[in-house]
C-alpha cells in the first residue's frame, strides 16, 4: 500500500507540473512502470515460498528480477535532461520557477523508483534467507548491487533495454565486450556501492524496527 500511494502521488505531482509547464518528462511514467516489474516479480516469488517453498519457478523468477532491477536505480539518470533543457530553466541569468518543479518531480519519481526496487531486493534476500541462510542472501544482494550498476551503465551509455537481454542477445554480447574498459567499470563500480550503501541502510532500519516491536511483545 505505501508503495502504490507513493507512485499514485508521484503520478498527481507529475500531473500538476505537466500542466504548468509540459510534457516533455511522460516517459518518466514508463521508466516507473519498469521500476515496478522487478518488484512483481519479487512479490510472486514471495508469495510462492510461503505455499510452495520448494518450487522450481523461484529460480526462473530470481533470473528475472535480475534482469529487471537495473530499471528501478536507471531512472536517477533521467536528471540528465535537467541539463540537457538548460536554456528553458536559467533566462537572463536567473533561474527559472519550472525547474524547480520540474527537479521536484524528477526526485519524486527516483524517490518512488529506487524504493519499489530496494523492497523488492529486500522480499528476495528474505526468501534466499529462509530458503537457504543469511549468508548467501547477501550474496545476492552483492550480486544484485553488481548487475544493478552494470545494467544502469548498459541503459544509460549504451541504451540497452532490459528485454533485449533476451530478444537480442547478439548486440548484448556487443555491448558487453565494448563496455570492458576502465571508465565503464568504474561507473558500474561507483553505481553498485551507492546502491548497497543505501540498501544497508534501508535493510538496516527495518529490522531495527523489527527488532523493537518483537521486544515490546515481549
Amino acid at each position: 500500500m505505501l508503495l502504490a500511494g507513493l507512485t499514485a502521488a508521484t503520478l498527481a505531482v507529475y500531473g500538476v507540473v505537466s500542466e504548468r509547464t509540459d510534457n516533455f518528462y511522460k516517459f518518466l511514467i514508463w521508466n516507473l512502470f519498469l521500476a515496478w516489474v522487478p518488484f512483481l516479480f519479487s512479490l510472486a516469488a514471495h508469495v510462492l515460498y510461503k505455499h510452495h517453498p520448494r518450487s522450481l519457478l523461484l529460480l526462473p523468477l530470481g533470473a528475472a528480477w535480475l534482469v529487471f532491477f537495473p530499471n528501478a536505480p536507471y531512472i536517477m539518470t533521467d536528471l540528465l535532461h535537467l541539463t540537457n533543457r538548460s536554456a528553458l530553466y536559467i533566462v537572463d541569468g536567473a533561474v527559472q520557477s519550472r525547474f524547480w518543479y520540474d527537479l521536484t518531480m524528477l526526485l519524486l519519481f527516483t524517490w518512488s523508483a529506487w524504493l519499489t526496487g530496494f523492497f523488492s531486493l529486500y522480499q528476495f534476500q528474505t526468501v534466499i534467507w529462509r530458503k537457504s541462510g543469511m549468508a548467501l542472501s547477501w550474496v545476492f544482494v552483492l550480486v544484485a548491487c553488481a548487475l544493478g550498476g552494470y545494467g544502469v551503465l548498459l541503459g544509460r551509455v549504451y541504451r540497452l533495454n532490459s528485454w533485449e537481454v533476451l530478444t537480442d542477445r547478439h548486440r548484448l554480447y556487443e555491448l558487453m565486450l565494448d563496455s570492458i574498459n576502465r571508465q565503464s567499470v568504474f561507473f558500474s563500480f561507483f553505481i553498485a556501492i551507492v546502491l548497497l550503501v543505501i540498501y544497508a541502510t534501508l535493510y538496516t532500519l527495518l529490522n531495527t524496527r523489527d527488532s523493537r516491536e518483537k521486544s515490546l511483545r515481549l
